[in-house]
């Protein structure tokens, strides 16, 4: 490379007045439109922090309190309260869980995923396990390739010139400015 041609490499591009001031005005525009993006956010999770105080505390405690399971304002607002159970067996505790759900009758609700991983090239290992195992089991065979290991792999081949079926892979190549303040 001569050193004309780094020079090159470094001179802002000749454009016509116009196009940078356009440019600077759009920076400007979304720059602005981000920063309303975040107050408009901060605004919306304070909402629903409160209003989730008022549902889930404030207004069950105060008819706890009252003694009723519904009420309807003078307004016509019907006040009730549901309850919403949810479970998740902690990892730590899953051993203890489970021999309790066996020894109280409820062994049929425990399922197992027994799952074997297998890397590159050893496709045929995998057939193997697989059709031994189909005698006797429901085998669930299914093959991925991780989104982040794709998109490397696409990134690398048109990076290298090569072609990829874009619409196989379900490529989607956006353009995002992205503007610091």
């Amino acid at each position: 490379m001569s050193s004309e041609n780094a020079y090159l490499d470094y001179v802002q591009p000749q454009t016509a007045g116009g196009e940078l001031s356009q440019l600077t005005q759009l920076a400007e525009q979304q720059a602005a439109a981000q920063s309303k993006v975040a107050d408009l956010e901060a605004q919306l999770n304070k909402a629903r922090e409160e209003l989730r105080d008022i549902a889930e505390r404030q207004v069950p405690e105060l008819m706890d309190q009252i003694g009723i399971g519904e009420f309807k304002t003078t307004t016509g607002l019907k006040i009730k309260i549901d309850e919403t159970i949810r479970a998740s067996i902690p990892k730590a505790k899953a051993p203890l869980a489970f021999a309790w759900l066996k020894q109280n009758g409820h062994a049929a609700m425990i399922k197992r995923v027994v799952a074997v991983a297998f890397g590159k090239g050893e496709d045929e290992k995998a057939d193997e396990l697989r059709q031994r195992l189909a005698d006797e089991f429901e085998v669930d065979d299914n093959a991925s390739v991780h989104p982040s290991t794709l998109a490397a792999f696409v990134r690398e081949k048109l990076r290298e010139g090569e072609e990829v079926p874009l619409d196989l892979f379900g490529v989607h190549r956006q353009r995002v400015s992205k503007i610091e303040v």
